[in-house]
Formats: C-alpha cells, structure tokens, sequence
C-alpha cells in the first residue's frame, strides 16, 4: 500500500483550533474558513430543532457569535467541530425565549393563506413531525447523537449537562419517537 505523499511547498490547511485562534485574533478569512467547513453541518442540526428559516438565521448569528467567544475555546476539551455546535444549540435557546413563536406564527400563516408548502416525502413529514413532538431536551440529544454522529460525552459537554441525563434523554427520546411512528402516544 503507498502512502499519499504531499507536493513539496503544499501548505496543509489550518486545524478548527487554529481557525478559531486566529478568529479570537479578529482574521475575518479565519471565520469564512470555520464557516465553510461546519455552516452545514451547523444547518443541519439546528433544522432539524426548528423551522428552515430560523435554522438559517441560527447558523448566522451562530457564526457571528464565535468571532466573539472564539477565545473561550479550550482545545483540550470538546472537539472544535461540537463546540461549535454547543454555540449553535446556545444561539437557539436565547431565539427560543424571544422570537420563536413570532416567527412560527407568521410561517403558519404563510402555509395557510399564501398556500406555500414544502414537497416532502410523506415518511420525511411522519418523521419531522414526530421529531417536533419530542421534548426539546429530548429532540436535541437524539439529532446530535443519531444525526450528527456526536457522542454522548460530547453532547454532555455541548449542552454543558452530566452524561448520565444524556442518555436518559437519549433512551427516553427513542422510545417515544419509535411511539410516536408507530401511532401511539408517548
């Protein structure tokens, strides 16, 4: 088996621990290249908490957010790929006291009176909706763990709770979607 050799002068491209570092130094080119490398991911599990627009509007403030708690990263710690996720579950939490139901009531709307919909499968719709019906705690442990591969060490870390409640969230949070799939109530 060969090993992959690198062209000489090929710069190898900075770790997320350097990005952040150079971020909490102000490198604006720092956070475009955290940003490019996790907005999806980020997207994808705040997505699966709320509605596509307020997921969007997360992963902005997410990332406008680490340019001002770059510096509290401790590489030691969590990966830089969770933290950053760990601020993104922060960022939804402070729109969910505020703004949230503001927002869903005018997406409520918008479906109702201006006919917009979304063309989803039906199954990906069974499973959104049972997926809005868990608890938030719940619904949070499950997408980071399931969806986002995360482990449960990590998701404590995240969400800054004992392992012991992640999987407790976890078990509980199966249980009741498998429930909620079935037709059953949780």
């Amino acid at each position: 088996m060969t090993k992959f050799l690198r062209p000489a002068g090929a710069i190898e491209a900075p770790t997320d621990a350097e990005l952040l570092e150079r971020v909490h130094s102000g490198d604006r080119d720092a956070l475009g290249a955290l940003y490019d490398r996790h907005s999806q991911s980020v997207y994808g599990f705040v997505r699966r908490l709320t509605s596509r627009e307020e997921a969007e509007d997360i992963v902005q403030t997410t990332f406008i957010r680490l340019s001002n708690v770059a510096g509290s990263f401790d590489a030691r710690g969590l990966s830089a790929r969770g933290w950053i996720h760990g601020v993104a579950y922060h960022v939804y939490r402070e729109r969910r006291r505020t703004l949230v139901r503001f927002r869903e009531i005018i997406a409520e709307y918008a479906e109702e009176k201006l006919g917009v919909q979304h063309a989803r499968s039906h199954e990906a719709v069974d499973v959104e909706r049972a997926l809005s019906r868990l608890s938030e705690p719940k619904r949070t442990v499950l997408v980071l763990t399931q969806v986002h591969g995360f482990t449960s060490e990590e998701v404590a870390r995240m969400l800054d709770v004992p392992l012991g409640t992640v999987w407790t969230r976890l078990h509980h949070a199966r249980r009741d979607l498998k429930a909620l799939l079935e037709g059953e109530a949780p």
